[in-house]
């Protein structure tokens, strides 16, 4: 065990009950797998136009007439 975890479990074992509670929250909080999120996300690619070409700055009228950004049904 590192110097650290010693550390920290003499501090848990003089903790008062009081705050055990509070403790636990916080160590199953720290440790919980978090789901990570779906690859590519849904803003991937959105500097491209549906034609494939990337010059959207030049043509941004004529993306936003065609309904470019919003979700396709």
């Amino acid at each position: 065990m590192t110097a650290n975890r010693d550390e920290l479990i003499h501090l848990i074992e003089g903790l008062p009950d009081d705050r055990v509670d509070a403790l636990l929250a916080d160590a199953r909080r720290l440790t919980a797998h978090r789901p990570r999120g779906s690859w590519p996300p849904a803003f991937f690619g959105a500097g491209v136009s549906k034609d494939g070409s990337t010059d959207i700055g030049r043509n941004v009228d004529k993306y936003l007439a065609e309904g470019f950004g919003r979700a396709r049904s």
